[in-house]
């Protein structure tokens, strides 16, 4: 593939957006972030990693004809970026060996218990992710689910059902896979959770259900090539920084196809976590939004409409829909003359562009993304695109958007809570502020 799949256009959002400043800012930002690629930045150089792909593909041919099913145990990055791509592809073609792939992506008991319902050791494939080995959420799900293979199948049900995807080297998650020698898929090092669905942590799983990576990977390749000021993930970046210096607090991902519902859940996770942090003249970051189709219509849009000027929305739309006719049916109704003999894309894209001019004449802001193809290209594209467009964006706002300092407290209060040792005062900090 060697053209990006999709357009973006900030002409909605108001002339000379990204002024001089700013454009230098973003210049040095961007030089900073390729130089960046063998660094923190590692995830650029994802695509190009041929030897994870090999292994990958082996490990995807190496899975036995008897697991028709797979179970993903992850939660985060480990998580949304395969939902995504699913839910994305889920019209696509796919190989006649795929695989059904569940992700169980939280820890609510109602959830789990439905999943334990629908596990069957002899026919599920159990693939827990986590990068660091040691996620308190995916390690209490998969004490669960190793435990109905082991009282079904023994230690050999560990052995052979299930492919673990975690750090080379260090957690829990590695430790018990060298110990129950189940295959092991790595985690690049350098490469953040929330920044990993094109590593095996997305994959494999993807891969599973039949979809073709290799063309993944080449879709986000050609988002790679040519990396300049004019690239529509640069201009992105640019562009909501400069929404945010006018008091856009908030970012609406408006998608009009229900296909891309997970990737603005990705894209929240993505975006939240990695710019939400202290900046040299305070907090910095954009709360993330997702937006369904005229769904949202009728119940967002008054207040995008007339509440406070703070958002900047960006409509994602895509030509890829198939054509539903809508019949004749005005001899019921008059009213229903308007839509007859249209096709529903031709409703629910009137629908979009009247919501788009109500916004515009509003004085509302307003990005477009417009996409061909929802194909494993384009879903690759998408992915690079938002990667880059998030990392270079918290290079112009000077903070590390690779890290997530603020998320560890919590984790320090509950691990007292659940009894690890030498957390014993937060345990007591709990205690104090919660009532013991």
């Amino acid at each position: 593939m060697t053209k990006i799949p999709f357009r973006f256009d900030s002409q909605l959002a108001g002339k000379n957006l990204i002024d001089q400043q700013l454009a230098d800012t973003t210049k040095a930002a961007l030089q900073k972030l390729l130089a960046d690629s063998c660094k923190d930045a590692a995830f650029l150089e994802v695509p190009f990693d041929s030897g994870a792909l090999n292994t990958t593909l082996a490990a995807i041919k190496a899975v036995p004809a008897r697991f028709t099913k797979v179970l993903v145990l992850g939660i985060g990055g480990s998580a949304l970026g395969t939902q995504a791509a699913l839910e994305a592809l889920k019209y696509a073609p796919a190989r006649k060996d795929k695989k059904e792939v569940r992700v169980l992506s939280n820890l609510d008991p109602a959830s789990i218990s439905d999943m334990i319902s629908w596990f069957d050791p002899k026919d599920t494939l159990l693939v827990p992710i986590t990068k660091s080995g040691t996620t308190v959420e995916t390690l209490t799900q998969f004490s669960i689910f190793t435990n109905i293979i082991r009282e079904s199948l023994g230690d050999a049900g560990l052995r052979d059902g299930m492919v673990a995807i975690t750090d080379p080297e260090r957690g829990a998650l590695r430790q018990i896979a060298i110990k129950t020698g189940c295959q092991v898929l790595d985690v690049p090092p350098r490469v953040g959770g929330r920044f990993s669905v094109l590593t095996p942590v997305g994959l494999f799983p993807i891969g599973l259900a039949g979809y073709d990576i290799e063309a993944m990977l080449g879709g986000a390749a050609a988002v790679l090539k040519n990396v300049d000021m004019a690239h529509p993930s640069v201009q992105a970046a640019a562009g909501q920084i400069a929404m945010m210096k006018k008091g856009a607090s908030i970012r609406v991902f408006w998608a009009y196809s229900d296909r891309l519902a997970f990737m603005g859940d990705w894209l929240s996770q993505l975006w939240g976590e990695s710019l939400g942090k202290p900046g040299k003249d305070g907090p910095v970051g954009q709360t993330p939004l997702r937006a369904i189709g005229s769904t949202d219509q009728h119940s967002l849009l008054q207040l995008f409409m007339e509440g406070p000027k703070d958002k900047i929305i960006t409509f994602v739309t895509t030509k890829d829909v198939p054509v539903v006719k809508v019949p004749d049916m005005s001899f019921l109704h008059a009213d229903l003359a308007e839509f007859a003999n249209k096709n529903v894309d031709e409703v629910f894209d009137a629908l979009r562009m009247g919501t788009t001019v109500g916004l515009f004449d509003a004085d509302r802001p307003v990005f477009e993304l417009q996409i061909d193809k929802l194909d494993e290209a384009t879903v690759g594209a998408l992915f690079t695109h938002f990667m880059i467009e998030t990392a270079l964006a918290g290079y112009i706002l000077q903070i590390n958007p690779f890290d997530q300092p603020g998320v560890e407290a919590g984790k320090k209060f509950a691990h007292g809570i659940l009894g690890r040792p030498g957390m014993e005062s937060f345990k007591a900090r709990v205690d104090q502020v919660l009532g013991g």
